[in-house]
């Protein structure tokens, strides 16, 4: 084991705070019905594309140089908040979350360029779904379908960058700091 300085990273898209103030209103409801869950602050919320967990310090470069040329021929795009969700989607409820009506496609085409610029780094070989987590439970709860009736969100989130995230765990939440952020410079979106 390395006696290197490590840090805790990852990549996603920062949220604009309209949309962030969006998504902790339209949940404020479920935080007073649903409990056993630790709600993330409205400064944390975001779209992870790729967690890489604890890295060597030294490597935060070559990291943030990989992501860049994988995500830099990417085009801007907007996509859309959507409705309120749950993982797993069976069962007992470990995460809540809130999606993306439009540009799904997009969003995954990004998070294979992230993935794929550090795949020598980490390899995450669940299926991305793009979400914005809101709430993770500290013991896997059962959350029946009527809890979480939310109306579906409407907010446009311009996706313009990838942001390279360091995150400081702490108590009660941990605190993320963008490190980098890698401009989407390829031509525009088809349709």
């Amino acid at each position: 084991m390395s006696d290197r300085p490590k840090v805790r990273l990852f990549a996603g898209v920062e949220l604009p705070a309209d949309a962030r103030t969006t998504i902790e209103v339209a949940t404020a409801p479920l935080r007073m019905t649903i409990p056993g869950f630790r709600w993330v602050p409205a400064e944390n919320l975001h779209l992870t594309l790729v967690f890489l967990g604890w890295m060597e310090a030294v490597d935060v470069e070559p990291i943030r140089a990989s992501l860049e040329a994988a995500v830099a021929p990417a085009p801007p795009f907007v996509a859309r908040l959507g409705a309120t969700g749950r993982f797993p989607e069976r069962g007992k409820v470990r995460v809540l979350w809130v999606g993306f009506t439009t540009a799904v496609d997009a969003l995954t085409d990004l998070a294979d360029r992230a993935r794929a610029g550090v795949a020598d780094r980490v390899t995450d070989a669940r299926p991305f779904r793009p979400h914005v987590t809101v709430a993770r439970a500290r013991q896997p709860v059962r959350v029946g379908a009527t809890a979480m009736a939310v109306p579906s969100l409407d907010n446009e989130v311009d996706v313009d960058g990838v942001t390279l995230f360091r995150s400081r765990l702490g108590s009660p939440d941990p605190r993320y700091e963008a490190i980098a952020r890698l401009g989407l410079q390829g031509g525009s979106a088809a349709g």
